[in-house]
């Protein structure tokens, strides 16, 4: 009987010390839980437009032949005379780079089946033009060169430094996520605290050039200049902000 009653004086003070730590454990919790969700999360967003001074051509020569070993040896000299003269238009070697080499058969489907007609060579260059207002002529002697095998896929314009301008546009996000949470804390009643946290996106848009227009000023080169027009590129940035509620 002795025995009993000591071990349950051992065990009554284990069992208490554990239910105390567990409650302060389960009330920790609730204050932790309480004061993360006394926040506001906002969005803002900031924009800034700048002038492009590089655009990216993707370009090439595209030849069908009955055999391969006659497509590719058009398209490799088609190839030569258009690198040739981007060259001679001052793009820099560095800035031709090869995008897409392909051999594929061609087939014309008759009432009898598949019938092989030949063979297709697309050779392809992605291509940096640092000074936009000679991109007219690198077009005029690209078609010229490439002859009736030119391809363009697309004309992009970018701005080569966009530092200072995410700069600019994320100040402004951030001073617009701000506004948004004052204006949501005064009507809420409360006040606004610090910032928990704060994450970014950042994205570009230009004009458009689509395929078709694009196209039609390669076909139009040898009849007259080819007209460019870079418009403007506008850097924008967002932000998610979450606020502490004081």
């Amino acid at each position: 009987m002795k025995r009993c009653n000591y071990w349950f004086l051992v065990i009554c003070p284990l069992l208490i010390l554990t239910l105390t730590a567990c409650d302060v454990n389960i009330a920790s919790e609730v204050l932790s839980s309480s004061a993360v969700d006394r926040t506001i999360h906002v969005t803002g967003s900031g924009s800034v437009t700048g002038e492009p001074d590089i655009a990216t051509l993707d370009l090439g020569v595209s030849v069908e032949k009955e055999t391969v070993a006659e497509a590719r040896e058009e398209a490799a000299r088609a190839m030569t005379a258009l690198i040739n003269s981007l060259q001679a238009n001052n793009v820099a070697e560095k800035d031709i780079k090869t995008a897409d080499f392909s051999i594929y058969p061609q087939y014309d489907y008759t009432d009898d089946g598949r019938v092989l007609r030949g063979y297709r060579v697309n050779n392809t260059v992605r291509v940096k033009v640092r000074e936009l207002e000679t991109l007219g002529e690198v077009i005029d002697g690209a078609a010229e060169a490439g002859g009736n095998s030119i391809v363009i896929n697309s004309i992009q314009f970018m701005i080569d430094d966009t530092a200072p301008l995410q700069t600019q546009a994320r100040s402004l996000a951030v001073k617009d996520a701000e506004a948004k949470a004052q204006t949501l804390a005064k009507a809420s009643g409360v006040r606004l605290g610090e910032p928990v946290t704060i994450t970014e996106s950042t994205y570009f848009e230009g004009p458009p050039i689509p395929f078709a227009m694009a196209e039609e000023a390669f076909d139009d080169a040898a009849r007259s200049s080819t007209p460019i027009a870079p418009g403007e590129l506008t850097v924008t940035v967002t932000v998610a902000v979450v606020y502490e509620i004081e």
